[in-house]
């Protein structure tokens, strides 16, 4: 066989796109996988059978590398997820593949067959490719762990030559202090104190928000909307710690203990002392659920029963549907609407403090206006956040007018991912990163005529769930509407801090050092690059 024979074909033009996108830091390359694959498609075939079953075998190593470059979550963490793509409609389905494949990836394939079809015939095509393959390798242009500095040109081969040395360091560091931050996490308890059931009554509402976070907000430039304003506190750096909405329910209404592994959160029966309503209900509290769709998704409604100690059925009101889930079928209804038949029935039935929680998904990814609707779900995200920051509006200023005491909390459960990152496409969310999980929480004091003291607080310090059961057992302990004003600074004396970790089912996020990492099914952990 003549040298001049050798070649990888079209092949070729799948591994200059993988270059390409590796240069531009959208994928990893495995140096010694990809090679693997050049020398398998190499070996010259003796016959055209050989040669067809060549490709055959090719084409699913192929894609199964190309799978494993990306920053895609491994192929079994995926196919574990893949249970809950029956539920999506066949719309929602193409475009979840039309944000994986963006025009700019197709341009980039157009381009590089053209040039390949003219310059294959002049050039050896697949000699530059391996040699663009073993120049990037061996300059080290492949992010690492952890990702050195080069300033200094004399130094750059020994921080090279050191690296594999850093990362066991950092590694160990890691592992360490997730064990760590577990360790001291599960000392934390808090009891709420049942001699409080004598204290002055109120009402709390928890208002639990699925796909929305600061970036979100952000985003759509929505950070200023007058529903913020109108909070007593605000937490600007708080971390609902998992980017999926069961979780994080579970995590609020167990939130009297420190945060617990994921797999503890999921598997293990909680002491009573950990669930937020347990505690409630020891001084006095009834409970409400109250959902803008029918809870069946992932099993929603049957995990918070079984996870997060609510006993009770989800109240039912006769509504027009204000949306479609994605799966077309399911209905969502206008959180305004919910609310004003909710506020009527409050002001007809005063017996007993209760503790209502309100689920919404209006902003949930892949949800339509309409039955039919083929308009990108994104493209619509603006119009239901503005819709949504406005009924929540309006509920607090219907409770400001009823007068009846409540304390109301603003809890979101995670971020939507609009805009989406190096890592993960807009509305992904299997790595639970910071833009995910950095969520506004707030917390207002309505009735009795109630005058703020000072200014609206924010929290700026990393918190997260433990500090709501804080604010609640605050709020019992100060009996703040014994008088007609509060002090909110009053409320935050040794608020608890909690450092960024967040997981969901085989992924975590943690910051370290002033980065953040990953690591999916607890094995090896890499930087999150956004």
């Amino acid at each position: 066989m003549k040298v001049s024979d050798i070649n990888l074909g079209y092949w070729n033009i799948y591994f200059i796109l993988k270059l390409i996108l590796f240069v531009n830091r959208l994928i990893e390359f495995n140096f010694l996988r990809n090679i693997a694959f050049i020398a398998f498609l190499l070996i010259p075939a003796r016959n055209k059978v050989l040669s067809v079953l060549q490709q055959v075998i090719a084409i699913p190593i192929g894609i199964y590398l190309f799978y494993d470059d990306s920053y895609l979550p491994p192929l079994s963490h995926a196919l574990a997820q893949a249970g809950n793509l029956s539920d999506f409609s066949v719309s929602y389905l193409f475009e979840l593949m039309t944000r994986f494949v963006s025009l700019n990836i197709v341009l980039i394939l157009f381009i590089t067959t053209v040039l390949y079809l003219f310059l294959y015939k002049i050039l050896r095509i697949y000699v530059l490719v391996v040699s663009a393959i073993v120049y990037l390798q061996f300059t080290s242009i492949a992010p690492s762990l952890p990702k050195l500095d080069k300033t200094v040109e004399s130094v750059a081969a020994a921080e090279v030559s050191s690296t594999a040395a850093s990362n066991a360091i950092i590694v160990d560091d890691l592992n360490n202090y997730r064990q760590d931050f577990f360790e001291k996490q599960s000392d934390l308890k808090l009891t709420i104190n049942k001699d409080l059931a004598t204290k002055k009554e109120f009402d709390i509402l928890v208002l639990s928000i699925c796909s929305l976070a600061w970036d979100d907000i952000k985003y759509f430039k929505q950070e200023n909307h007058k529903l913020f304003k109108e909070f007593d506190i605000v937490f600007d750096n708080f971390n609902s710690a998992t980017s999926y909405s069961g979780p994080a329910v579970i995590r609020l209404l167990q939130a009297n203990c420190g945060q617990k592994p994921h797999t503890d959160l999921m598997s293990h029966s909680s002491d009573q002392q950990c669930y937020l309503l347990e505690n409630l209900k020891n001084i006095g509290y009834d409970v409400e659920l109250i959902l803008n769709h029918d809870g069946m998704f992932d099993n929603f409604l049957k995990l918070i029963k079984e996870k997060a100690d609510i006993d009770v059925s989800p109240i039912q009101y006769k509504l027009s549907h204000y949306l479609f889930g994605f799966d077309h079928s399911s209905l969502i209804y206008r959180d305004g609407e919910v609310f004003s038949h909710w506020l009527k029935d409050r002001e007809q039935h005063k017996e007993n403090k209760k503790f209502t929680f309100y689920n919404t998904i209006s902003l949930h990814d892949g949800v339509r206006f309409k039955e039919a609707d083929i308009a990108h779900t994104t493209a619509t995200y603006e119009q239901r956040l503005i819709t949504l920051l406005d009924d929540m509006y309006a509920v607090l200023d219907a409770l400001k007018k009823s007068n009846r005491p409540i304390v109301v909390l603003f809890v979101p459960e995670h971020g939507a991912n609009i805009r989406g990152d190096k890592m993960q496409i807009s509305g992904m969310r299997d790595l639970p990163s910071p833009l995910i999980t950095h969520v506004p929480v707030g917390l207002k004091v309505i009735g009795n005529n109630m005058l703020r003291i000072g200014e609206q607080k924010h929290i700026t310090q990393q918190s997260s769930f433990f500090a709501i059961a804080h604010l609640v057992n605050q709020l019992l302990e100060q009996d703040v509407f014994s008088k007609n004003e509060f002090d909110p600074e009053k409320l935050l004396n040794n608020l608890p801090e909690t450092p960024l970790l967040s997981e969901n089912e085989g992924s975590i996020v943690m910051q370290y050092n002033k980065n953040y990492y990953y690591a999916f099914d607890k094995e090896e952990w890499l930087k999150y690059d956004e």
